[in-house]
């Protein structure tokens, strides 16, 4: 009987635990129905307030008020007027900053003092003096075409035949398509080498000729800025007798002060004279498509100006 008791009391606590746990979990629900549909709707995220807030500025804008009454107001042949001039407006802005980004190209070309050549940045600025004392710079050379050799007077064979070429190729680039060409000889052998020896022998090759020598720090900077390689020899029974070992290149300098290319010693006049005038056409038709778009450039702002009813004075 007992056994029978204690069953019954347990399975009696069961229905009412289940009974209590069931109404439990409805009232929890409903509290938080009640509370779901009392919490504030989710706020808007930040972009979608400030578009907001532009519609309402701009709805409320009395600009946007003369904008529309304006083109309300306006007849059909009017709008169409205001539709194609507002078409060549953007049509000329558009061609404006078009070409204020080819003339800043072009002018971030130019400002590039040093070409390529090869893998290794040739050319470099450099001030000299010629035999006559009076410095020559690679400014003061600024507007003209260059040759430019590195040799000494004291060479056996290889300089003479350069020299003799450099004075060919100036005469014929004169004759054949009138154009100056200035040729520079910069000696690297400042011991033998003075003023007075320097300019009898560049004068016994052509008068144009200019021969360059400055102190050994300078020769030694344009020497690294061209990558002239030069190696003094061993001299035996005279101390004064010596050779030496350079580079035998003759570099081409444009106007703008710029290494374009370059003549290696097996290159001969036929082949040199070509190369020269092509850097001198590539040359003419940079400057000619800058000239171009600064012209087209200024063309565009006076069309705009006119457009706009604005002078020059207005719009500085």
């Amino acid at each position: 009987m007992l056994g029978l008791r204690s069953a019954h009391l347990l399975r009696c606590c069961r229905c009412r635990l289940k009974v209590a746990s069931t109404s439990f979990q409805h009232q929890l629900a409903l509290r938080l129905a009640s509370t779901a549909s009392q919490r504030p709707p989710p706020s808007k995220s930040e972009k979608e307030r400030i578009v907001e807030r532009s519609k309402d500025l701009y709805e409320q804008s009395p600009t946007t008020a003369k904008v529309v009454s304006f083109w309300g107001a306006a007849s059909n042949y009017r709008k169409v007027l205001i539709v194609i001039a507002a078409g060549n407006l953007m049509i000329l802005y558009i061609k404006l900053c078009y070409g204020a980004y080819q003339t800043s190209q072009a002018r971030k070309e130019n400002r590039e003092q040093v070409r390529s050549y090869g893998e290794l940045s040739v050319g470099g600025p450099f001030e000299l003096e010629d035999t006559s004392g009076n410095v020559v710079s690679s400014e003061t050379l600024k507007g003209k075409w260059v040759l430019l050799y590195f040799g000494f007077t004291y060479c056996p064979d290889i300089c003479p035949e350069q020299m003799e070429m450099m004075a060919s190729v100036v005469d014929t680039v004169k004759e054949e398509h009138d154009i100056e060409v200035v040729p520079l000889m910069i000696t690297i052998d400042l011991e033998r080498d003075t003023p007075e020896v320097l300019a009898e022998y560049v004068a016994e090759y052509s008068p144009k000729i200019i021969g360059l020598r400055g102190t050994e720090q300078q020769v030694d900077d344009v020497c690294n800025h061209f990558r002239c390689y030069r190696s003094k020899g061993q001299a035996y029974d005279d101390p004064n007798d010596y050779i030496l070992d350079h580079t035998v290149t003759q570099y081409i300098i444009d106007p703008e002060g710029r290494t374009v290319g370059y003549f290696m010693s097996n290159r001969n006049l036929a082949e040199r004279v070509p190369i020269l005038m092509g850097h001198v056409e590539k040359y003419r038709a940079r400057v000619e498509a800058e000239i171009e778009v600064e012209d087209t450039q200024s063309s565009l702002l006076g069309r705009v100006r006119q457009f706009l009813g604005m002078s020059p004075a207005t719009v500085s």
